[in-house]
């Protein structure tokens, strides 16, 4: 049997999913956004109501590969369902939260 390697291929086109947890949910005053960054580069983490309208940019930029943790507080919005998107160079993660009274 015979094996040659000859090198292996990066693959630069496949999207590596960034983690993306809120907690606690559901929120009633201040909930703590978590995710993390397989590599550095541009990501933004906003916030939209269910009808898609934005209530919150909490993060936008560059970013630092690794652990992310972000606090949004509530406190301010009405009791409902929002959306937490987190937008990397080539994967986006959702997370639902309810908002309590």
């Amino acid at each position: 049997m015979s094996l040659d390697v000859t090198g292996i291929e990066e693959q630069t086109g496949v999207a590596i999913r960034s983690s993306l947890r809120v907690f606690p949910n559901p929120a009633s005053g201040r909930t703590t956004v978590s995710y993390c960054l397989p590599r550095s580069g541009p990501a933004s983490c906003i916030v939209y109501d269910a009808a898609g309208n934005l209530v919150s940019r909490l993060a936008t930029g560059n970013q630092a590969a690794g652990e992310h943790q972000l606090t949004w507080n509530t406190a301010d919005v009405k009791p409902g369902i929002y959306y937490c998107k987190l937008v990397t160079g080539n994967s986006t993660s959702v997370a639902r939260l309810a908002r309590v009274r």
